[in-house]
């Protein structure tokens, strides 16, 4: 099995504080196999017999695969991802609570970890007694943790409870106080793993202004959060892994929007698949009606079907559908839906003063394209429901809101909201 090195044998210069080479880790999702191969790994390592940890056994699977990065000091990294995608299984090989099937990991200084409320705690000593447990867990001494006491219990605020036993303590009062001795024994390399999401705002908002402070001392964070605020605040640098493995590295701006752009697609294409199953989400007309609806979708300026559009692209709208009989004339609604389908975004109507009637209709198959030059839509995912009606008559045709879904990608400086506006902002100084 692949240790951990030595600090002598890698040189991480002035500025690194911490690198990750080719870090794999593979577990087993059944606990008969996990039992099974920890004791024939037990067992080889208790003889000395060497076996080859880079290989996936049977029900085996690649938790992290091939994971390289490097730390700066005074560097904030936030790491985000689906769940399940390996965040957590990376910084408990960090700490060295579990050891790596493959590659190494080499730091600088003291690591200070809050990976999991309670971690390190014992359940039956009190509050007071599990300071000096965690506090030495994490490597201070007796006399260190004796001068910053009352500082640790200050910042935790937990009252009364500082001398009952953690195990009457709720999850956020756990989370108090092992946030308050993890940043209090100032290690060169914090380690967060979203643990500040179970605490109240004040305590959020405190634990967040002391890690600002802490990285205003030249030390580096590791920082585990689905909160995407947090993480653009907060962090200078994010790292995104999905299954394992990690899809970008660069700067916490750009990976945000990155972030979110992919889960709009993942959203998207879960959408769509459902879709080809189950055609319309509305019950169509029975075929043989004088006009059917054939399919829907987006269009790029190649004609060419997509499923997504930029914040500040041109939207265009294709309808398919089929005349079976000769039409005198026809036209056609088109709205643009949220995710929720509650709430009508964007709303056409191609004869709205008889801008664009369709006359004449023989029969055959057509397309009609809706074109929105500016569609001020925020970043998320959208449906599209459709209407065609009788131009003489007002009879409908056939009308539905389908579920085929579209995604409006992020862009920086545009990431909220749901209506794009280029808007300013004054600050007025009253008397």
């Amino acid at each position: 099995m692949t240790t951990k090195p030595a600090l002598s044998d890698i040189d991480l210069g002035n500025v690194i504080v911490l690198r990750v080479e080719n870090l794999c880790k593979k577990f087993c999702p059944t606990l008969k196999h996990s039992m099974y191969y920890g004791a024939i790994d037990t067992v080889r390592s208790m003889l000395g017999v060497a076996y080859a940890t880079d290989q996936l056994r049977k029900n085996e699977f690649w938790a992290l695969d091939d994971i390289c990065f490097e730390l700066r000091k005074g560097e904030a990294l936030g790491i985000i991802g689906a769940n399940g995608s390996g965040k957590s299984t990376l910084l408990r090989l960090i700490t060295g609570i579990f050891p790596p099937d493959k590659g190494r990991i080499a730091f600088k200084g003291r690591i200070g970890a809050l990976i999991a409320v309670g971690a390190g705690f014992h359940p039956y000593m009190t509050g007071r007694e599990n300071i000096y447990l965690n506090g030495t867990i994490l490597g201070m001494t007796r006399r260190e943790i004796d001068a910053k006491l009352d500082a640790i219990i200050d910042f935790a605020d937990i009252g009364d409870f500082l001398e009952a036993p953690i195990s009457t303590y709720s999850s956020g009062m756990r989370v108090r106080l092992g946030f308050a001795i993890a940043v209090h024994c100032e290690p060169d390399i914090l380690l967060v793993d979203e643990v500040l999401s179970v605490g109240d705002l004040a305590f959020r908002n405190k634990s967040m202004r002391k890690m600002k402070e802490y990285r205003e001392k030249a030390n580096a964070l590791v920082f585990i959060s689905h909160n995407l605020d947090q993480i653009r605040v907060l962090c200078d640098r994010v790292i995104i892994m999905d299954h394992g493995r990690i899809l970008f590295d660069g700067a916490s701006s750009e990976g945000i929007i990155t972030y979110e752009n992919m889960g709009k697609d993942k959203r998207v294409a879960t959408i769509n698949s459902a879709f080809e199953k189950e055609r319309l989400f509305r019950q169509r007309k029975a075929d043989g009606s004088r006009v059917e609806f054939m399919d829907l979708g987006l269009l790029d300026q190649n004609n060419e079907r997509v499923f997504e559009v930029g914040i500040i692209e041109e939207l265009r709208i294709f309808l398919d559908f089929m005349i079976n009989e000769e039409c005198e004339e026809i036209y056609f609604t088109l709205a643009v839906l949220n995710e929720a389908k509650n709430t009508e975004c964007l709303w056409s109507k191609s004869n709205d003063s008889d801008r664009y009637c369709f006359k004449k209709i023989k029969p055959g198959r057509y397309r009609v394209v809706l074109t929105y030059k500016e569609h001020h839509l925020g970043p998320g995912v959208y449906f599209i429901n459709y209407h065609i009606l009788n131009g003489t008559t007002g009879e409908s045709y056939d009308h539905g809101l389908t579920n085929i879904a579209f995604s409006v990608k992020s862009a920086e400086h545009f990431e909220r909201g749901f209506l794009l506006s280029r808007d300013s902002w004054e600050l007025q100084e009253r008397q």
